[in-house]
């Protein structure tokens, strides 16, 4: 058996360092060379070891810096990739303890050299808010012809404290020899945006963008309608208002919730010519209904939140039946028949014009399903049968759902 037990390393033992590299990379800052470091001791490759290595001139490793540490690998190898934004020629070095070695390489012209930069504005104007974007499309081409340079990376940069959107790169042009960058800012003015292909100098693109002051909204409302009767179909009622920087602000998104979630929301979607919108509360329960206001369209903006008060239901009325018919044939032809009258609590007095609806159990029908009584407050109705059946036949008053009349009836 052998033996292939490394010998003991001393800290300042002599080891054997080799660099090889590649060379003539297109100098586009994109196109890398590599170098690949081997570290041996006493003829047997070391592995996990720390080596470092530096870059001369403008070269930088993929991290973006011109110092890189690797691992040796089992082979004793360690492989790092550089690239490069201007043709020459560097020095690449690699140190382990005492021991160095290095390798001068090339960085090429592009054969790419006679390209051109364009640059169109997207979106200008944007809100100085931090999250508001201006927008740039940055278009690569041949000078001679104008057809598109794909793959192409770019340098970019922007004034004024304004952020790049990606804030780094790679910024490459897709397919067609497009770039497509956005722009934010926090300070309202203007900035630079200035983008150049680094294998190309005499590409360059300065656009100017501007960002606006940030609009100021204010949310306010005002309860027009309250204390309303809880379980018909009177509304309380709210006109919220909308301003921006202290005008009107019409055609803003606006949504409402309402808690408890029983009471019933009537509203538009967006505020009108003077920035208003108004909404309708309807509860079948007495009690206090919280509805919260919200501006989509400016999420900053806090919500206002309004409660509205909704009284116990107010009786003005009661409902007498007289059954006219009763026990018809089932069969769907002949109905049973039934008169309501509505009177009035204070008095007695029948009342005309008053809205009713009516409903009736089981398989029958009635006619009609609602409708108004009569000038002597009065309004009949017909109940129809298939089926030898009892039913229930209730009738309502619209405008005070808690006020009914049940009557029962049977089909033979």
């Amino acid at each position: 058996m052998s033996d292939d037990t490394l010998p003991s390393i001393l800290q300042d033992a002599c080891h054997d360092l080799t660099l090889t590299a590649t060379t003539n990379a297109i100098a586009d800052g994109c196109d890398t060379n590599s170098a690949t470091a081997r570290l041996c001791y006493q003829g047997r490759p070391l592995c996990g070891q720390l080596l470092s290595f530096t870059l001369s001139g403008d070269a930088l490793f993929t991290d973006g810096t011109q110092q890189f540490s690797a691992t040796t690998d089992g082979q004793g190898e360690a492989t790092v990739f550089f690239t490069d934004t201007r043709p020459e020629t560097v020095l690449i070095t690699c140190n382990f303890n005492q021991t160095q070695s290095w390798e001068s390489v090339s960085f090429d012209n592009s054969p790419l050299a006679d390209i051109g930069i364009s640059g169109a504005v997207l979106q200008n104007n944007a809100q100085a808010d931090g999250m508001s974007r201006n927008g740039m499309r940055y278009r690569v081409y041949h000078s001679n012809g104008g057809a598109p340079v794909p793959g192409t990376a770019l340098a970019i940069s922007v004034s004024g404290g304004a952020m790049l959107i990606p804030p780094a790169g790679p910024w490459v042009t897709d397919a067609n020899g497009i770039y497509d960058l956005y722009v934010t800012s926090g300070s309202p003015g203007q900035v630079l945006v200035s983008a150049q292909v680094p294998s190309a100098p005499e590409a360059t693109n300065n656009t100017f963008l501007n960002f606006t002051p940030v609009a100021v909204y204010s949310l306010t409302s005002n309860t027009i309608r309250n204390y309303q009767s809880a379980g018909g179909g009177i509304s309380n009622t709210i006109v919220f208002t909308l301003t921006r920087d202290s005008a009107a602000a019409a055609n803003e998104r606006m949504s409402f919730t309402a808690n408890p979630p029983t009471a019933t929301i009537q509203a538009l979607s967006a505020t009108n010519a003077d920035g208003q919108l108004m909404v309708d509360i309807i509860s079948p329960f007495a009690g206090e209904v919280e509805i919260t206001a919200v501006v989509e369209s400016q999420p900053s903006l806090q919500p206002v939140h309004v409660i509205v008060t909704f009284t116990e239901p107010v009786r003005l009325y009661f409902i007498a039946n007289e059954v006219i018919t009763d026990n018809a044939p089932a069969g769907g032809v002949i109905p049973n028949q039934v008169r309501f009258t509505v009177y009035t609590l204070d008095g007695f007095v029948p009342q005309p014009g008053i809205a009713m609806s009516f409903s009736v159990t089981g398989s029958a029908r009635v006619l009609p399903s609602s409708g108004p009584t009569d000038l002597d407050g009065t309004i009949a109705v017909e109940i129809y049968n298939n089926v030898a059946q009892p039913v229930t036949l209730t009738a309502r008053i619209t405008s005070e759902p808690t006020t009914d009349s049940n009557v029962d009836l049977s089909f033979t």
